[in-house]
């Protein structure tokens, strides 16, 4: 198993994921192929933005984590925020999605990033322990409403 930074050639196996854990999704997770397209691109091409893959021996993409470094709304500090992070049913739970959540906090440290902030979304997979097992700990949540 190997944890990359992601290429413009791994963009369709990592879209393809990407689709499959969209479908896992609340039902508020629609998908646009153009723009997920268009924000890997830029993950792949701007320094503060990021996307790193895991493979398989053969080279098989498994899961990706996609983030991105920002200074905070009320002050300067740096903070590193996953956008997207999803693994194929068959790697969950192995040391993959582990291995890229160390991956990603390591290039916001290398990008002077204070903070990491990671999400769950519910429904898919319950994280907490793995988070809390990673030293994280729970700083917000988050609700959702549809506007009709």
């Amino acid at each position: 198993m190997t944890v990359r930074l992601a290429t413009e050639d791994d963009l369709f196996d990592v879209m393809v994921l990407a689709k499959e854990f969209c479908k896992e999704a609340p039902d508020y997770f629609t998908w646009d192929k153009e723009k997920v397209q268009q924000l890997l691109i830029q993950a792949i091409n701007e320094p503060s933005f990021v996307l790193f893959v895991s493979t398989t021996s053969d080279g098989e993409i498994t899961g990706g984590i996609l983030g991105a470094c920002t200074e905070m709304f009320m002050s300067r500090v740096k903070i590193a925020a996953e956008l997207s992070w999803f693994m194929s049913k068959d790697h969950r739970g192995n040391r993959h999605a582990i291995e890229l959540v160390k991956a990603f906090e390591s290039w916001a440290e290398a990008s002077e990033a204070k903070y990491v902030i990671m999400a769950d979304i519910r429904g898919i997979a319950d994280l907490s322990k793995l988070y809390e097992k990673m030293d994280y700990s729970m700083s917000e949540v988050s609700y959702i409403k549809e506007m009709k």
